[in-house]
């Protein structure tokens, strides 16, 4: 039987090699070469090289991904378990009524500013280095990627993955999260494949 840590890293390894195939069919539909190429083998003319540099960077990157989400879950709980249900006094004769856990705003708050700040640098650092280095690159290309993408990308994370935190933080339920950033990481995906290429 599979683990969740292991469903999640082929779930986003797949989805990763995937947004690799749309960003080069996008690419040479915008360079006027979709269905150019003569091999019959390979119509579409796709790098398969590069899918599996995401292939294998998504493989490697996912479950330190999937740790740091639990940790901060773990440590900063959204919904911090109490003992029982509450009871809430309302006019209904003194019995009271069950409620759910509410949530914990100061630990979303912890949760998702470092998520946006440490999560989102090393992220954002481990993909410069790690495609680089699968393309073959030594540590001055791998310092060169860094210097020369690393702002540009986490900025532009900046436009999409605080909401994305912030929707599945306080509103998706902690099994259901993995879906949803995958989800929104296959278009992302898509971006830093463009990016790459």
């Amino acid at each position: 039987m599979s683990t969740p840590l292991q469903v999640a890293t082929l779930q986003a390894a797949v989805l990763s090699a995937t947004s690799s195939v749309i960003a080069q069919l996008l690419t040479s539909y915008r360079d006027s070469t979709f269905l150019s190429s003569s091999s019959t083998l390979n119509p579409l003319g796709l790098d398969f090289k590069l899918v599996i540099q995401f292939f294998l960077f998504t493989l490697l990157n996912t479950p330190p991904n999937f740790l740091w989400q639990q940790f901060l879950e773990k440590k900063f709980p959204g919904y911090p378990a109490q003992k029982g249900k509450q009871k809430v006094k309302v006019d209904d004769g003194g019995k009271g009524v069950t409620v759910e856990n509410k949530l914990d705003i100061r630990n979303t708050v912890i949760k998702f500013i470092l998520d946006q700040t440490l999560g989102a640098s090393v992220n954002t650092a481990a993909f410069l280095v790690g495609l680089r280095a699968l393309r073959g690159g030594g540590v001055g290309d791998c310092m060169a990627a860094v210097k020369g993408g690393f702002w540009p990308i986490l900025m532009a994370g900046y436009k999409l993955w605080p909401l994305v935190s912030l929707v599945n933080y306080t509103l998706v339920p902690m099994e259901k999260r993995i879906v949803v950033g995958s989800l929104v990481g296959l278009g992302w995906g898509v971006f830093l494949a463009l990016r790459a290429t």
